[in-house]
């Protein structure tokens, strides 16, 4: 069986995304005035038996709220929108539509008139009963043509959450812009974890590569010598020799899988390996944990790799002379998010967009958690990760 190719995939524009969904949202917010009163003059002739109309029109109804609002209601038939909420719900949907419509009027005046100004080669005058103002066509155009458009975006979201909220009393409500912005996230999140294996990687080849692969080189040209050396004396020497790098390379490999991943995680848990991660550090750690129950394993794997890689940046980069690492779970017993935050002393002025920090990042990222990084030139610097538990 072929596997289907994947290379190409590409996730949409962030800001692509989100233009068009701004101009459905306007849309169907214009829809609304015009389909709003058709509910309400239509509600009324159920009684009298004419229920084909009310029908028909919470059929585009529903059409506006599944084409331009992305909501996907329970009842798919709009059998919830009765009667009487029909009467609730029409009235909104054109006093949000009429409001629109005069908010996009007003763009379009600043915005045609600031152009036409601008060819004209004009000022633009706004007059009032008090005073006057007279301003450059261009700049007129930029500022408040943007604030203008960024306003009708943000009104039209507002009108989508409102009428979102009216019909989720009555029924179950799920916004596709919402699982649309998740399932982008989830997408960024697993790049983020192919980029930090690949990291992770690079970084063992190195640590094999300049300490491990160096002391084998250098035992076996220490054997190789005690196996040439015709003096016995030498020969024992050189061997007492190859037996301490040997012993010094067994500590080096130790290390390495340490670092790689710390048995003492599995065996004892976050709070012993912290402080393995304390004991091994040249600059004074003090680790402040306050776990109420067991992690997941993927959860205290992150929260570990984090405190170390933060530590070791501070050991090569701060200066500083105390670190502190504090971890503790905080929230509801069904909703329990790990909180860990490392504090140093140092001269400040990390860069959150760098390797390192973008690398804690992505680790937490994929387990829907988040890093925040305050250091302000001067220190001090204190980095946190929250991940859920659950």
């Amino acid at each position: 069986m072929r596997l289907p190719d994947l290379s190409r995939y590409q996730l949409p524009r962030e800001y692509t995304r989100l233009a068009r969904r701004a101009v459905r949202h306007v849309v169907g917010t214009v829809l609304g005035l015009l389909i709003g009163p058709l509910l309400v003059l239509a509600a009324p002739l159920q009684l009298m038996r004419l229920r084909a109309p009310f029908r028909r029109v919470r059929r585009w109804e529903l059409y506006r709220l599944r084409r331009f609002y992305q909501l996907q209601v329970g009842a798919g038939d709009g059998a919830f929108l009765g009667g009487r909420r029909a009467l609730l719900h029409g009235p909104l949907s054109a006093v949000l539509g009429y409001v629109m419509c005069d908010l996009l009027l007003l763009v379009a005046a600043v915005v045609l008139g600031s152009f036409t100004q601008l060819l004209a080669a004009g000022p633009v005058v706004l007059e009032f009963a008090v005073w006057t103002i007279s301003r450059p066509a261009l700049p007129v155009l930029v500022i408040f043509g943007t604030s203008s458009l960024l306003a009708t975006a943000l009104y039209a979201e507002f009108a989508v959450w409102l009428q979102a909220k009216l019909l989720g009393r009555w029924t179950a409500i799920t916004r596709q812009d919402a699982l649309e912005t998740r399932i982008s996230r989830l997408l960024t999140t697993r790049r983020g974890v192919v980029v930090a294996i690949d990291d992770e990687r690079r970084r063992i080849e190195r640590d094999l590569h300049d300490g491990v692969q160096q002391n084998v080189v250098s035992l076996s040209v220490t054997l190789a010598r005690a196996r040439r050396a015709t003096d016995p004396h030498r020969s024992a020497q050189l061997l007492e020799q190859a037996h301490g790098q040997s012993q010094a390379l067994i500590e080096e490999v130790r290390q390495v899988a340490w670092r790689i991943y710390p048995t003492t995680l599995d065996e004892h848990g976050l709070a012993a390996a912290l402080d393995g991660v304390a004991a091994t550090s040249p600059v004074p750690v003090h680790v402040d944990h306050s776990i109420e129950a067991e992690l997941p394993p993927a959860v205290e794997s992150a929260a570990y790799f984090v405190a170390r890689e933060a530590v070791t940046n501070v050991v090569k980069h701060a200066g500083a002379r105390t670190i502190r690492i504090t971890v503790a779970t905080e929230g509801e017993p069904d909703r329990r998010v790990l909180r860990l935050a490392v504090h140093d002393d140092g001269t400040g002025g990390a860069d959150p967009e760098g390797g390192g920090l973008q690398g804690l990042a992505r680790r937490v990222a994929a387990l829907d958690g988040s890093v925040s990084v305050n250091s302000p030139p001067g220190g001090p610097t204190i980095i946190t990760a929250e991940m859920p538990c659950d």
